[in-house]
């Protein structure tokens, strides 16, 4: 019998990427047996048409406003609802360029069924680009991106959601991620969630596909740009929000590092870092 997985995702206008994600995921790996929820952001591009051609696809509309945690909220919580049982969830990026059988390997990395997997990605160079996530304080919000290969243990505190596999029971209990976040944070703090409850987390040794960084360009770590440029980038739902940060350093690390840390960010503006 073949595993049945839940793959969740969302996306906004990325057509090619998106149709070759889900493509790839389900014609190399021959063995599993999918099934996708898609929440496709309001896209202009065709994305929603093209995703509704795909068997076995189930395409949920946003508005335009979702953003990257808001588009996996309503897949997810589509998931949790559902009476359909799987396997595993897995919930990957709309820009992963998978390679042949990750998912069934990734299955055979101490797969005993009560542990999160996963898979990291690399850039066209074949660099570490996202994976598995290791706190390198209690008390600092600061982190290393590791892979399996690193010198490092393949455990880890939290992962980049851009390829994670997840037990279904674990999925179930976990429930959905924190409603606070619109963008970005919602996948570590997610992935913190699931450590606090004992969950082991264990990072892949191989990489599952490509998938380049976001550039540093135009975002508000750009220090070419102006310092009230640089603050509205900062504030805007793909930046930094003040609340939001406010809350995952409070929820994941303490008071005081919410206190401190979440003034460092204008720090760094004000100085131009």
């Amino acid at each position: 019998m073949r595993t049945k997985i839940l793959g969740l995702m969302t996306c906004f206008n990325r057509k090619e990427k998106t149709i070759t994600a889900i493509s790839n995921l389900i014609s190399k790996n021959p063995n599993i047996e999918f099934k996708f929820v898609v929440v496709d952001d309001n896209s202009t591009d065709g994305t929603k048409a093209a995703l509704e051609k795909i068997r076995g696809v189930v395409v949920l509309n946003g508005n335009g406003q979702l953003f990257y945690s808001g588009g996996m909220r309503r897949a997810m919580q589509y998931a949790l609802d559902t009476t359909e049982v799987y396997d595993y969830c897995l919930l990957f990026n709309d820009d992963v360029e998978f390679y042949s059988q990750t998912i069934e390997k990734m299955l055979s990395v101490k797969n005993t069924g009560r542990e999160i997997l996963v898979g990291p990605t690399c850039d066209t160079e074949g660099k570490l680009s996202y994976g598995g996530v290791i706190k390198k304080s209690r008390f600092r919000p600061n982190f290393d991106i590791v892979d399996g290969t690193s010198q490092r243990a393949k455990s880890c505190d939290t992962f980049n959601a851009n390829c994670v596999l997840i037990p279904w029971k674990i999925f179930k209990d976990l429930g959905n991620m924190d409603s606070v976040y619109s963008h970005s944070l919602g996948d570590f703090d997610y992935g913190f969630k699931a450590s606090r409850r004992g969950i082991p987390i264990w990072v892949c040794d191989f990489f599952v596909g490509q998938c380049s960084d976001n550039p540093v360009g135009g975002s508000w770590r750009d220090t070419d740009l102006s310092r009230r440029e640089r603050l509205k980038k900062k504030e805007s739902p793909k930046g930094l929000p003040r609340k939001e940060w406010w809350h995952y350093l409070k929820t994941n690390y303490s008071i005081g590092t919410a206190i401190v840390y979440s003034i460092t960010p204008y720090l760094r503006i004000l100085i131009r870092r």
